[in-house]
């Protein structure tokens, strides 16, 4: 399946983790922001927090499953993120939402009836795989 994976930015090495783990289990990474440089201030960055956008944007919108994980509170990025992929599922009915972690009652749009509520990336790569 095709994999979208947000996170805050700080919470890097538990991506690249769980790319890992995902990959192990034959998931296809569609777009990989743990690459991208930190560009705060945004406004001192726009080319490049623009591409910054439009790929991200468009790996959720292209993924078959996205994954937040919550290892610290949530981030301004992967909130939106979050809202993009709400979007997408109710409009085309995917990807497949899943929210992981410590953290998971710390947004009202985590309680979306789109989204799934997690303890572990292994429980969702159990479900994913099955």
């Amino acid at each position: 399946m095709k994999v979208y994976v947000a996170a805050p930015f700080s919470d890097k090495k538990v991506v690249l983790d769980t790319y890992k783990k995902l990959r192990t289990a034959k998931h296809e990474i569609i777009a990989d922001w743990t690459v991208h440089k930190d560009i705060k201030p945004y406004s001192q960055n726009l080319d490049t927090a623009k591409d910054y956008a439009i790929e991200d944007i468009d790996g959720v919108r292209n993924s078959e499953v996205f994954i937040l994980i919550l290892g610290t509170q949530p981030g301004t990025g992967s909130s939106t993120e979050l809202g993009a992929a709400i979007m997408s599922f109710l409009c085309f009915a995917k990807p497949k939402i899943y929210v992981v972690g410590k953290y998971i009652d710390q947004n009202f749009c985590f309680f979306h009836p789109s989204v799934e509520l997690r303890d572990s990336i292994d429980e969702v790569i159990e479900e994913i795989n099955n």
